[in-house]
């Protein structure tokens, strides 16, 4: 049996208590906020026999297993240092750092143990992915020549009000691209790889008296085989629009809109599948693979084998974002 603490017990933190909830082998047995109602609150609901602690240090020096970070993104990767240095797993809420010098130092302390870091990354599980995935394994437009990605939602004044670290550089890290939309960046390079140039512009459109950091970004990718990709993303839209992927290969291309993934081969017809996956609790944006990326991490701490979202598995996302930051 695992002994399991959550450390942030805000919105996200709601995901990850009620997705420990479904396993057998795990047990939340330690709560921490600055806000101990808030940690009271999840325990009511989640783990009714959690010890609570306001200090997180305290938690380095408890018997817990695995530490879930569920905090403000400038914690991430100081808190994941500490927790590794005391023995613990640690999985981690995306972004995996702010700066190129946590994620170092974050790196050198994660390989010295292999296997106890990993990142929550869990549109890789969802079904639309897992549907993408295997019609680029099946060849069904040839080989991919590029891709774009489009994320348009809603993030208003009372939003960043709510939470205050959001909206400003040092705590948040930046804007839509960090927060919002890291996850699709993720998956347009899960198709394209590493790219080798990266040209990029960013704005801050309607909430410029509010927040510091940019509500809309723009790349433009190139890649060392040739391929190419658009990448845009805005928190200025009217409403939480569902998320559009596409893949352009030689002889056709795959589109992701939403819950419903789209094969137009140059060859057929065109193929609409809908992917209904079980929906968590939280946001439908979010995504629905927690579950099943939560479920994977614990799986292999069990077997010793490798989780796709460690260090090394996220790194090629986080450099290019801080690229895309960078050449802004």
């Amino acid at each position: 049996m695992k002994k399991a603490g959550i450390i942030g017990c805000g919105g996200i933190a709601q995901v990850h208590a009620w997705v420990l909830s479904f396993m057998d082998d795990v047990e939340v047995t330690a709560l921490c906020d600055i806000d101990a109602g808030r940690a009271e609150k999840l325990k009511q609901d989640y783990a009714k026999d959690a010890k609570i602690y306001t200090d997180w240090h305290k938690i380095c020096d408890s018997d817990t297993d695995v530490v879930h970070i569920c905090t403000p993104h400038m914690l991430h990767a100081p808190m994941a240092v500490e927790l590794l240095k005391s023995g613990k797993a640690v999985f981690s809420e995306k972004p995996c750092a702010v700066s190129i010098l946590q994620f170092e130092k974050m790196k050198r302390e994660a390989v010295k143990d292999p296997g106890k870091l990993g990142f929550c990354f869990q549109n890789r599980y969802n079904d639309t992915t897992l549907k993408m995935d295997a019609l680029v394994s099946e060849k069904r437009i040839g080989r991919i020549l590029g891709g774009r990605a489009f994320v348009t939602w809603k993030r208003d004044a009372d939003y960043y009000a709510v939470s205050p670290w959001k909206g400003k550089k040092e705590t948040e890290g930046g804007g839509v691209l960090i927060n919002q939309s890291i996850h699709t960046l993720d998956l347009l390079l899960r198709y394209l790889g590493e790219p080798e140039i990266v040209k990029s512009s960013m704005a801050n459109h309607h909430t410029s008296e509010r927040i510091e950091v940019e509500d809309t970004v723009e790349a433009w990718m190139s890649f060392p085989d040739g391929k190419r990709a658009c990448f845009y993303a805005s928190n200025a839209y009217s409403s939480d629009a569902p998320v559009i992927l596409e893949l352009q290969g030689e002889r056709g291309r795959i589109c992701m809109n939403g819950q419903e993934v789209s094969l137009y081969a140059d060859d057929g017809k065109p193929e609409h599948f809908i992917c209904e996956q079980e929906q968590g609790i939280g946001k439908d944006y979010w995504g629905c693979g927690h579950k099943a990326c939560i479920g994977d991490f614990y799986r292999c701490l069990r077997t010793g084998e490798r989780f796709r979202n460690d260090i090394s598995g996220v790194e090629n996302t986080f450099r290019t974002m801080m690229r895309i930051y960078e050449d802004a």
